[in-house]
Parts: C-alpha cells; structure tokens; sequence
C-alpha cells in the first residue's frame, strides 16, 4: 500500500514537472517568433521557427487543450466555485473554437480561388479577432488551478504563436 501511494506522488510530480516544462517550450516559442518577425534573420531560421510554430499551433494546442479538460475534471472541478468553473470552461472552449477557426481558414485559403471568397473578411482583420480572443481565453485561464492553467495557458501561448507564423511584414 505505501508503494501504490509512492509510485503515485511521484508520478504526480512528473506531470506537474512535464506541464512545467510544456509551458516553458511554450515561451520560448512565442519569444521566438516574436524575434522573427521583429529581427532580420537568415532565411532558412525564418522558416524554421516559423514552421515550428505552425506545426506548434495545429498539433499540440488541442492535446494541450484535451489534458487540461482532463485533468481541470478530474481533479479541481469539484473544488472551485461555480464561477470559477465558468470560467475556466469558457477559457477552454473559447481557445478551442479559436483553434478551430484557425483550422478552417486554413483549409479555405488553401482552396481553389472560387471557394476562397467564402470568409467575406479581409484576413488581417480576422486574425486580430482571432488574437484577440485567443487572449481573453488567455485571460478566463487564470481561472483555472494546477496543470489544467498550465496546460491550457500553453495551448493558448502555442495557438498564438500559430496564428503569428502566418502574419508576415
């Protein structure tokens, strides 16, 4: 019985030390695609940061997203007050739905010219309301307690950088 409970602290501890770690690669990423856009680097740097949080943006946010859910109902949901828990949903359902208009802007873009026109937006104008909303789900995150607001701010760090690799000056 003392081994079980062991073995469980200390895989406890390993998740909060691998949240700790994914939101750290998720400052790292925006600082440096922030350097990217603001610095003039080698090309192939460019395109590499730029790529990394792309792939950053479209892979991890909803893995990000999903263990936060996870782990925000699992352990903490039954603890906070309502509002909070309003919060902390609206947080993840907001950088979700974000995530995913960014998913099928992509996808139009990618279209034959015809289909493009589908948005009726100008594209700047819908990634600033996409940033900006990406960063009041950023702001209801702090809602959150533990590894959900660790995982989740680092999905939201990681959309942002994603929706900054496809802005270019």
């Amino acid at each position: 019985m003392p081994n079980d409970l062991q073995r469980d602290l200390s895989q406890k501890s390993r998740l909060q030390t691998l949240s700790i770690l994914v939101f750290i690669v998720a400052i790292i990423t925006i600082a440096a695609m922030t350097y990217v856009q603001t610095i003039l680097v080698p090309g192939f740097v460019e395109i590499a940061v730029r790529t990394w949080a792309s792939l950053g943006g479209l892979i991890a946010v909803p893995l990000f997203l999903t263990l936060g859910f996870r782990d925000w109902l699992i352990t903490s949901r039954a603890k906070l007050p309502a509002w909070r828990n309003g919060l902390a949903l609206s947080s993840m359902v907001l950088s979700s739905l974000v995530w995913l208009s960014h998913i099928s802007m992509s996808v139009v873009s990618a279209g034959p010219l015809p289909i493009n026109h589908f948005p009726h937006v100008d594209s700047l104008d819908l990634i600033a309301t996409l940033l900006g909303s990406n960063l009041l789900a950023g702001l209801l995150a702090i809602a959150l307690t533990g590894k959900a607001r660790l995982l989740v701010l680092s999905a939201v760090i990681l959309l942002w950088a994603g929706l900054e690799s496809g802005i270019y000056f």
